[in-house]
């Protein structure tokens, strides 16, 4: 399973992550800074947008279970650095479509059977592009706690289906201190530290309107 030592940057952008699904939410203020910003994003940034690759070969190396041999997410799944693969549970909102851009907006989470993740994602497509804001919380004592992170990756590939597989890498800077308690809905395992960084493939249908399919992967600190 790869770890990612080089982290390959395609743009960066800090965001102070927190869970936006609003029965875990109502309790408790915002800590960060951005917290009038629209959901499910904490802190957007402006991003720089990754221009779509034309691929009809195999999905580039990334590799950890949920993805099949070619690299590609076979269902909503998440992984850990132990090895144990769970569920994702994926929000299905619809898309919004302006004249100028198209957004998905989703929440996924694990449902049960590894580390506990929770990420709020945006993906923006427009003529210069794709963009990918995700807020990013882990399952500590029973609580989604927040973190600051920052995408270090984004990548969009079109696959042989015609769908879009994209790539994007998110690594943990800190976790954010909170003064509310924001109860973890989820079935999988806590951790006892913040994760070192978080890696997601998600598969998005020709019109880029649906996640077809979604894979993360949880890097864990001082887990090989």
């Amino acid at each position: 399973m790869p770890v990612d030592n080089t982290d390959p940057v395609s743009f960066t952008e800090e965001v102070i992550s927190s869970p936006k699904a609003p029965s875990e939410l109502d309790a408790i203020k915002s800590q960060s800074a951005a917290s009038s910003a629209p959901s499910p994003v904490s802190a957007p940034a402006s991003a720089t947008k990754v221009k779509t690759q034309s691929i009809n070969a195999k999905a580039s190396a990334i590799n950890f279970p949920g993805l099949d041999k070619n690299g590609i997410p076979t269902g909503f799944t998440v992984t850990d650095s132990t090895g144990s693969l769970g569920s994702l549970y994926i929000t299905n909102r619809q898309p919004r479509l302006s004249e100028a851009e198209l957004t998905i907006s989703q929440v996924a989470k694990t449902e049960s059977g590894a580390a506990n993740i929770f990420l709020s994602q945006q993906l923006t497509s427009d003529a210069s592009g794709l963009s990918y804001l995700a807020s990013l919380s882990y399952g500590k004592n029973g609580e989604w706690a927040p973190l600051l992170t920052t995408l270090t990756y984004l990548n969009s590939e079109r696959i042989l289906s015609g769908d879009y597989l994209v790539t994007a890498i998110i690594k943990v800077e800190s976790e954010v201190e909170m003064v509310g308690r924001i109860p973890a809905t989820a079935f999988g395992r806590d951790l006892l530290q913040a994760p070192r960084q978080v890696i997601t493939r998600l598969v998005l249908n020709p019109g880029k309107t649906q996640i077809l399919a979604q894979a993360v992967y949880v890097v864990e600190k001082g887990v090989k």
